[in-house]
């Protein structure tokens, strides 16, 4: 963000250093490296286009966060079962095989047409020991042939 001319493209280049550097960024996945870097990208964008745009007010600098409880997997990093009703995540978190749980008929939908898995971690209660609830989301191409 401090360097001149930098873009989306050697964000996600960048991310292969710091999985280099730090131990907790080498246990995600390639994608989901890269999937953290597109949603910092368009924090960035947002705040020079407001800028450019001379739009009145705060022009909401970009806050990065600390303590992040999700994740977003594309096409690598997870797999469905036979029976689509449970959904493994192999990478060095040690996430392993979860239960689906939801409306969602996965039968109906090619393996392909799903883009991206994301896994939000949301406390629910007053307490953040009360209950970890996980929230799976996949986003779907549904003009997939």
């Amino acid at each position: 963000m401090d360097v001149l001319g930098l873009n989306k493209y050697d964000l996600n280049k960048y991310c292969a250093v710091l999985a280099a550097e730090f131990p907790f960024a080498d246990e995600l996945n390639s994608m989901a490296r890269q999937s953290a870097a597109e949603l910092a990208w368009t924090a960035i964008a947002r705040f020079y286009d407001s800028c450019k745009k001379k739009v009145k007010g705060k022009k909401g600098f970009p806050k990065f966060k600390k303590n992040c409880r999700s994740v977003e997997y594309k096409t690598s990093g997870w797999a469905l079962s036979e029976n689509r009703k449970a959904i493994t995540f192999r990478d060095k978190k040690g996430i392993g095989t979860l239960k689906l749980k939801g409306t969602y008929d996965l039968n109906f939908y090619n393996i392909k047409q799903i883009k991206r898995v994301r896994l939000d971690a949301v406390l629910m209660g007053i307490m953040p020991s009360l209950r970890l609830m996980l929230r799976l989301k996949l986003k779907l191409n549904r003009h997939y042939r």
